[in-house]
């Protein structure tokens, strides 16, 4: 008997291992999976990975409208940014200060500016002036967007105020950063009407696929189409509105948002019920002999929103506040201790009388300067611990209902004392706030 050579046994057991291992007989991709490789990859196409951009922008004046940038301070999240010069940023245009990579989520941009008159004139009441004007700015960034932020001066007509003539304001826009390509025609199928009970399921369309080429074996795409399906309308929202006094007293309701205005009466004795569309309003509460009040309240779809009122009686005509020359003049104004951010608290009381005076001019908004004293704190901290006394006053008055568009927050430093330096009284006096109604 002739013996097999054991090199034929080992070569053929190679072979029998490589036919018999997982995947030898892999089947081709079927037609529905190419597809939808193929669809995946138009989506990667059409939608990059991208991260989160920030573009910061400032258009300064025209040279023809008088003032001349002097001093500029942008901070991105706390953070100094780069910018151009001043000759650059005094000449006409838009100019990019920045385009920077961040991380999504929410960020915060300060602009400081400084501005002088820069046309002079012997009658002038602003000659040698300098505007040092602040502005800030919250807003969120996603993957995949530019977020443009631009800062613009602008002329305050009819100031009551010199210091009050110019104003920093931001406008915040969006824009993909890799627009998307152009989209694959989308053939639609023909509407199909489901049979009764079949609400809502999906129903199954044949496509017949173009003619194939000679040799291969036509076949049938299935498209899943899922008929529109009748939701119920949404309920409205409710707003309960409640009034509390030592004796039962009625006040007048004012709300403001989606929709026209709406004016009510809201009786003493038991709540008053609103139905509204879901979104965000204002509501103002006037009784006679009483503080008014504001709230900022925003409803649910569909939910219910209790807003309670605890009116306060108006002090007597000696002891309400007065407006003087635009400004708010409290009969205790706010006072701050030494290095101190935050008002003491025995001032506190004069600021549901400054929310009574907004609420009865809804056309105004309130400016709030912030000022210190020449020895308090070094001075390149003076400018920070006024905007941190202007910013906590404003934090004060939203967290009374007023809405922060109709708030401004301001810090003047050591730059406008009300009283001399030299002595302890004279300090106290400049550490202060101001209130100045700005109307349109």
């Amino acid at each position: 008997m002739r013996l097999v050579d054991s090199t034929f046994f080992k070569f053929g057991s190679l072979v029998l291992a490589g036919l018999l291992a997982p995947g030898a007989f892999a089947a081709e991709p079927t037609r529905e999976e190419q597809v939808r490789a193929e669809l995946e990859r138009q989506l990667r196409d059409m939608v990059p990975e991208s991260p989160s951009e920030v573009q910061v922008l400032f258009a300064g004046f025209k040279p023809e409208d008088g003032y001349r940038l002097v001093e500029t301070d942008f901070l991105l999240d706390g953070e100094p940014l780069a910018v151009p010069g001043l000759e650059e940023l005094n000449a006409p245009g838009v100019h990019r200060l920045a385009n920077l990579k961040v991380e999504p989520g929410e960020h915060t941009l300060v602009s400081r500016v400084t501005y002088t008159n820069g046309s002079w004139s012997l009658f002038s009441e602003t000659n040698g002036f300098l505007w040092k004007i602040t502005a800030s700015v919250g807003f969120q960034t996603q993957r995949g967007l530019r977020v443009v932020v631009k800062a613009s001066p602008s002329v305050v007509p009819n100031a009551p105020d010199p210091r009050l003539k110019l104003k920093l304001t931001h406008a915040v826009t969006a824009e993909m950063i890799q627009p998307l390509k152009d989209e694959p025609a989308v053939v639609t199928a023909p509407p199909v009407k489901p049979a009764p009970g079949d609400a809502g399921a999906p129903v199954k369309v044949a496509q017949p696929t173009p003619p194939p080429d000679a040799g291969v074996k036509p076949t049938t795409t299935v498209v899943s189409v899922t008929p529109p399906v009748e939701r119920p309308p949404v309920a409205a929202s409710r707003l309960r509105l409640q009034v509390t006094s030592k004796k039962p007293t009625s006040a007048t309701a004012f709300v403001r948002g989606p929709g026209e205005p709406l004016k009510l009466t809201v009786p003493g004795k038991k709540p008053q019920d609103v139905p509204l569309s879901a979104g965000a309003y204002t509501v103002d509460l006037i009784a006679d002999g009483f503080l008014a009040q504001t709230r900022q309240v925003v409803l649910a779809a569909g939910a219910d929103t209790s807003v309670a009122f605890a009116l306060v009686p108006a002090p007597k005509a000696a002891k309400a506040a007065k407006v003087q020359e635009g400004r708010i003049e409290l009969p205790q104004p706010l006072s701050f201790d030494e290095k101190k951010p935050v008002p003491a608290k025995a001032s506190l009381s004069g600021l549901a009388l400054a929310v009574d005076l907004l609420v009865r001019d809804p056309k105004a908004r309130l400016r709030i300067e912030g000022h210190t004293d020449a020895r308090e704190v070094p001075e390149p901290a003076r400018q920070s611990l006024s905007d941190a006394r202007a910013r906590a006053v404003a934090d004060m008055l939203i967290r009374a209902g007023v809405a922060p568009s109709r708030v401004e927050a301001v810090g003047l430093g050591d730059r406008s004392p009300k009283a001399p330096n030299l002595i302890p009284r004279g300090r106290e006096l400049n550490r202060r706030v101001e209130l100045v109604l700005v109307r349109p």
